[in-house]
């Protein structure tokens, strides 16, 4: 008393289409997700290390894709990305700086200079801070001037 097992036909024509198609592309659209992460992942590396060769601080601790597009170059097909992060020197500055790949290789960088920021001479007010006042002893001595502080980025 076996149930008969009814053979199954073998897939051809638009059944495969229909099955593997979507398969092979979801295989395709994850393996370049995970090719671009692990090239950012070496370009902030590369970067971190820019910044402490040039004793520089790197902001956000990020980097962020600004330009791609493709070029025929060496008898092919080539992707350009240029990534762009921030650095400063001492905390109070922000300057940008930018790591170029052409295909999977670093071919370029640009770091800010390294030429001491200018001084302003002493005679002339920062223009975003107030003049401070005078203290003026107050009779009840629970009155705490308040002054202005310097704007930062945060």
């Amino acid at each position: 008393m076996m149930a008969e097992v009814a053979a199954v036909p073998p897939l051809r024509g638009p059944e495969v289409l229909e099955v593997w198609l979507p398969l092979l592309s979801l295989l395709a659209l994850g393996a370049t997700w995970y090719h671009v992460l692990r090239l950012r992942e070496r370009v902030h590396a590369h970067a971190r290390q820019l910044c402490e060769d040039h004793g520089l601080q790197l902001l956000d601790d990020s980097v962020a894709l600004h330009r791609l597009h493709a070029q025929w170059r060496e008898g092919g097909l080539r992707v350009t990305r240029e990534y762009r992060f921030e650095t400063s020197r001492g905390g109070d500055d922000r300057q940008s700086a930018s790591i170029t790949l052409l295909g999977d290789r670093i071919v370029g960088s640009r770091m800010p200079s390294l030429a001491p920021a200018a001084t302003a001479p002493s005679n002339t007010a920062v223009p975003y801070l107030r003049p401070t006042l005078p203290r003026q002893e107050s009779s009840s001595g629970n009155v705490v001037p308040f002054e202005r502080r310097r704007r930062t980025l945060h």
